[in-house]
């Protein structure tokens, strides 16, 4: 099934019908202030049948930021329609961090998901911005094997299908790179030595984890699955020596409270079984009965 590229996300429904519309040159000069304040294209649609104008764009800002940008910048200008579309693009990369949370329902069908991320993002600035190289190469991967080729023959990506790709198969196969990253500095594409590991030996559920959200292994069982291993490669072997250092600084905090929790109980004083502390034995003084006479020289 073929959903538009471009979906509704929100519109303002308390525009009453004008009597008598605003000329087409003053609400396009609207529309060009507001297109270059938030730096996307504004455009004015005229509706015919309501006799009043729509502004219209895609992404960008909220309904809520432009409507309040025409207020002030237009105090005197009767009330127009707002309306911001989400595109595919939005959508999808929405779909794999909802994926990534564990937020994407597939029982409710494709419509189903896709009001969910329409309500999401409802409130997000530019939601088809992503955050990061690797979230970026992700999308554009996921958006390429959800394409399809429409009756004209020009491949677009297919909404429904990105949320059945993501469903059946999970996210991390979208991950760019599968090497581990170098120690001469952060690469943005590569795997943390952690992500390594648990791609190389997660099993059962912390595999279903992984494909499907990304989740890593705990840092203990990563590096007891390479020690583990009676041929680790050397990819592996290095990832685990660099997170052995957070590995044994972890156990000696966990030590550390632990020592001094019973620490703290070694130092109590005991109870009796009727529950009355005991009390100290007095010191025997001078010519008390317990202390022997002195003897005459």
């Amino acid at each position: 099934m073929r959903t538009p590229d471009r979906t509704p996300d929100a519109a303002a429904r308390d525009a009453a019908p004008s009597s008598r519309p605003q000329r087409g040159p003053q609400v396009r000069r609207i529309a060009d202030r507001l297109s270059v304040q938030f730096r996307v294209p504004i455009e004015p649609q005229y509706d015919q049948a309501g006799r009043r104008w729509t502004l219209r764009w895609y992404d960008g800002p909220t309904v809520a930021a432009v409507r309040s940008a025409l207020e002030r910048l237009f105090p005197d200008e009767q009330r127009l329609v707002v309306r911001r579309d989400l595109t595919t693009r939005a959508l999808v990369l929405a779909a794999i961090r909802e994926t990534r949370a564990g937020a994407m329902h597939r029982s409710v069908g494709s419509w189903g998901q896709r009001y969910h991320l329409e309500q999401l993002l409802a409130e997000q600035e530019h939601p088809d911005r992503t955050a990061d190289p690797r979230e970026a190469a992700m999308l554009e991967r996921l958006l390429a094997d959800a394409s399809t080729t429409g009756a004209h023959g020009n491949a677009a990506p297919d909404l429904a299908r990105a949320f059945d790709l993501v469903a059946r198969d999970g996210i991390a196969r979208l991950l760019p790179e599968r090497r581990l990253g170098g120690p001469a500095g952060p690469d943005a594409l590569a795997l943390s030595p952690l992500e390594y590991l648990t791609s190389r030996y997660a099993t059962g559920v912390h595999r279903t984890a992984w494909e499907t959200a990304l989740a890593p292994l705990p840092l203990g069982a990563a590096v007891a699955a390479v020690h583990r291993d009676p041929e680790p490669d050397p990819d592996a072997a290095r990832a685990a020596l660099t997170l052995l250092p957070a590995l044994r600084a972890r156990a000696s905090a966990e030590l550390d409270e632990i020592e001094a929790r019973l620490a703290a109980v070694a130092m109590r004083t005991p109870v009796p079984s009727d529950g009355m502390p005991e009390a100290a034995a007095p010191t025997p003084g001078p010519g008390s009965a317990a202390s022997p006479p002195a003897r005459r020289p």
